[in-house]
């Protein structure tokens, strides 16, 4: 697993813990797109000087959120 700050498992172990913790308020989605808003934003208003450095944390956010919300529907599918 890469733990670096801002990788894509760093951002997948962040949106699990998140559904964890807002589990009885939220859906597992709902966590997410809380969590992915709340990423995102902060990244944008962050004064990065190099312009890959933002991009590269803005797609492994995306990739870990896509790869949790697959995670998510085939779970919800073996219950099935």
């Amino acid at each position: 697993m890469n733990s670096d700050l801002f990788s894509v498992d760093y951002f997948k172990e962040a949106l699990r813990l998140q559904i964890k913790k807002n589990g009885d308020v939220f859906t597992p989605v709902q966590a997410m797109n809380s969590y992915y808003h709340t990423v995102v934003s902060a990244i944008i208003q962050d004064r990065i000087n190099k312009n890959f450095e933002l991009i590269r944390r803005i797609r492994n956010l995306d990739t870990a959120y896509n790869e949790i919300k697959n995670e998510i529907v085939r779970q919800g599918q073996q219950q099935q």
